[in-house]
């Protein structure tokens, strides 16, 4: 008789749909600069996930920033970094 062993990995729990995730924290960063609000984080393992409302001018910026179109202040953006690598650190 041949044993079979299945490796199984974590599994990460569903999400809300009517929220969007991101472990991207320069993304975060920039989508609160424009006043996205920030819902909450997330950890899975050592990631942590920026839980933003998920609607259609959110889709709009997300465009704007991987399309490398849409700007911000500077010194609003480093501010947003910082603030959310202290939300990471704390806790």
């Amino acid at each position: 008789m041949k044993r079979v062993l299945i490796a199984l990995t974590p599994t990460v729990p569903p999400v809300d749909t009517s929220t969007i995730e991101t472990p991207d924290l320069y993304l975060a960063a920039f989508l609160c600069c424009l006043d996205q609000e920030l819902l909450g984080t997330r950890r899975v393992g050592p990631r942590v996930f920026f839980q933003f409302t998920k609607d259609a001018e959110l889709e709009q910026l997300k465009i704007g920033w991987y399309s490398n179109q849409a700007t911000v202040l500077a010194q609003s953006y480093a501010s947003a970094i910082k603030s959310l690598k202290g939300l990471i650190h704390s806790g």
